[in-house]
C-alpha cells in the first residue's frame, strides 16, 4: 500500500530556509521606514527660544577634500593598473628568455632520444642490410 504524499512535510532544508527567511523578515521590518499606522512622535508646542541664524555670506565655498574612501579606491585603481603594467613589461623581458632556455632544453632532451632509439633499432637494422649485401656480393658465397 503506497503512503499517501503530505505537501506540507517539513524537510531540514526547508526549516534551514525559513529560519533564513524569518531572519530577512525581521531585518526588514527592523529597517523598514515608518508607516501610517506607526506611532510617530510630533511637535506639537511652539518653541519660544531663539534659533541661531546664519546671517553672514561665505564668500567662498572650502574645497571639498575628497573622501578618504574615494581617494583610497583611486588608489588601489593605480597601484592596480601598476602592477599590471609592470607584470607586463616583465613577462615581455624575461618570457622570451625563458622560452628560449626550456625550448633548447627540450630540443637537447628530444635529440639524444633519438640518438638513443636509433643506436637500439635503426643501426642493428643497417647493419642487418649492409651484412646481407656483403654477402651477397661476396665472391667465396658462389
Amino acid at each position: 500500500m503506497a503512503e499517501p504524499t503530505d505537501p506540507f512535510i517539513i524537510l531540514p532544508e526547508t526549516e534551514a530556509a525559513d529560519r533564513l527567511l524569518d531572519k530577512a523578515d525581521a531585518l526588514l521590518k527592523r529597517h523598514h521606514a515608518p508607516g501610517p499606522d506607526t506611532d510617530i512622535p510630533v511637535l506639537t508646542e511652539a518653541i519660544d527660544d531663539d534659533i541661531p541664524v546664519l546671517t553672514g555670506a561665505i564668500k567662498e565655498a572650502p574645497a571639498s577634500a575628497p573622501a578618504p574612501a574615494a581617494g583610497f579606491v583611486e588608489q588601489l585603481i593605480d597601484l592596480d593598473a601598476t602592477l599590471n603594467r609592470r607584470i607586463d613589461e616583465w613577462l615581455h623581458q624575461e618570457l622570451p628568455q625563458v622560452l628560449a632556455e626550456e625550448l633548447e632544453q627540450a630540443r637537447n632532451r628530444i635529440l639524444q632520444q633519438i640518438h638513443a632509439r636509433a643506436r637500439a633499432t635503426l643501426l642493428a637494422d643497417i647493419s642487418q642490410e649492409i651484412s646481407h649485401l656483403l654477402d651477397a656480393n661476396d665472391p667465396r658465397n658462389r
